[in-house]
């Protein structure tokens, strides 16, 4: 069976923008020293209430970035936020490539509290639709790791 790409392409940017869609972290862009700010509410919560495949917590949602001019840098701000009565640490922060990072506090969260990440997405030498992800990997107070994928989807235009 042969793989045609052109299909695959079209059905990643059909499901990100399904999940943008479906996501509550779609939000309005604004400039914030020389870079477009992406607001929204996206709140990763841990611990993760539901289960994934093979039995792997996991969470899931989608950022709304719109459409980028080639070359302008995106910013965005999340919230991690500790549903437990224990401290959580944040563990590792995974961005699918290059052009987007993610800053965040290594300081364990205290139970019932919630901190900020900032992300970046650089449109520099990209175009067309966009798919990222940042995977942030914590461990909760009863020794659990558990993994929350944020989506980036968008639109880089000459």
């Amino acid at each position: 069976m042969r793989f045609n790409r052109n299909i695959f392409g079209r059905g990643v940017v059909v499901g990100g923008l399904l999940l943008s869609v479906a996501g509550c972290g779609a939000g309005t862009a604004t400039v914030e020293n020389g870079a477009a700010f992406v607001g929204g509410g996206v709140v990763v919560a841990f611990p993760i209430e539901r289960e994934g495949e093979n039995g792997a917590e996991r969470s899931y949602d989608t950022v709304a970035m719109g459409r980028i001019a080639e070359g302008d840098v995106v910013e965005g701000r999340l919230r991690v936020a500790n549903r437990s009565d224990k401290p959580l640490v944040i563990v590792q922060v995974i961005t699918g490539c290059g052009c987007t990072t993610a800053d965040y506090d290594p300081a364990p969260i205290p139970a019932g509290d919630t901190v900020g990440m900032t992300w970046r997405f650089d449109s520099r030498g990209r175009y067309g639709q966009q798919f990222k992800s940042i995977e942030i990997i914590a461990a909760t107070g009863d020794g659990r790791r558990q993994c929350a994928t944020v989506y980036l989807t968008g639109e880089v235009v000459l």
